[in-house]
């Protein structure tokens, strides 16, 4: 799944075959109910009283997930591990707990993993995640350039440390970790969105030129580019909404869509200054539970500095 930004590295020792996601469901949309008794409402935005926001049913925890932490679990009490293994598996009990929004949890997997093998490229990576999720930036410079060292190839890495460059204000270092990240696959079109974010805080014009030149080629996504298409508005937010409708088999997929829409449409109300507008989007984004993509992990941090940028407007 290319939005989650932990490693997806998750073999376990011993041949332990873990549970596939398998979640069957109607298709839904705009015009007809969601599964488990959601539907479609509207409510009305502050200051902005055409504005619709189409409220989805935030995701359970996933029993597979949970059945997975037992497993974990018991192969860490039961079984004869070398340090390296039990690296392996703590990495991936961390990982699993992240996905059900644990993040304390999954913290001390992560230190008791690097403790075990500190070379383990992939659990700095999630250090440094975490780190930045909680706007503790210098920890996650330092463990984000381990992962660099141990592994300069590694998928995620620029990535990681880009956001985190963005949302402590450096924003020439974030261009430069996007610009990277981006020109390693120019067809995924969410590394052309970050790519323009960074951009536009250092030269907003060209930042505009940029994004109209890169976005047709990054069709590797469909629904990437549908996103991609409402930032440089050619789709409104109502069509961008309804593709998510139309493009769902299941309710899950459906709340990594809007998931995905209501930030990057939080992204745009905060560009155009309805900071309130923006909020409501933010914590949308939020109230569907899908904890493992950036941008759930990172709308906490947009609603921060539109609070601030409201309390600096009223001071």
């Amino acid at each position: 799944m290319k939005r989650a930004v932990f490693s997806k590295q998750t073999s376990l020792v011993f041949g332990l075959a873990m549970s596939a996601l398998l979640i069957s469901g109607c298709a839904v949309s705009p015009s007809e109910p969601a599964v488990n008794g959601s539907s479609e409402e509207n409510i009305e935005v502050a200051g902005h009283r055409d504005a619709q926001l189409y409220l989805v049913e935030p995701l359970p925890a996933d029993q597979n997930m949970e059945i997975e932490l037992l497993q974990l679990t018991e192969i860490l009490y039961s079984a004869d591990l070398d340090d390296e293994q039990r690296a392996s598996v703590l990495h991936r009990r961390a990982v699993t707990f992240d996905y059900l929004g644990l993040k304390t949890l999954a913290l001390v997997d992560i230190n008791q993993a690097i403790e075990l093998k500190p070379d383990m490229a992939d659990a700095y990576h999630s250090l440094g995640i975490y780190f930045a999720e909680r706007g503790e930036y210098n920890g996650a410079f330092e463990a984000f350039d381990s992962v660099i060292e141990l592994n300069p190839n590694h998928d995620y890495v620029y990535l990681n440390r880009g956001l985190a460059a963005y949302y402590n204000g450096q924003f020439s270092l974030a261009m430069s970790d996007f610009a990277d990240h981006y020109f390693q696959n120019i067809e995924d079109p969410f590394r052309v969105m970050w790519y323009y974010f960074a951009a536009k805080e250092i030269d907003s014009g060209r930042a505009e030129e940029q994004i109209r030149e890169q976005w047709q080629q990054a069709n590797g996504d469909a629904w990437g580019q549908k996103i991609l298409a409402y930032l440089v508005n050619e789709v409104s937010e109502d069509d961008l909404i309804r593709e998510a409708f139309a493009g769902s088999d299941d309710q899950t997929q459906l709340n990594y869509r809007l998931c995905e829409a209501y930030f990057y449409m939080g992204k745009v109300a905060a560009a155009q200054g309805q900071n309130y507008n923006a909020l409501n989007y933010f914590k949308l984004a939020l109230s569907t539970n899908v904890y493992p993509y950036l941008e759930h992990r990172y709308a906490r941090s947009e609603i921060a500095r539109l609070r601030e940028s409201i309390r600096t407007e009223q001071d």
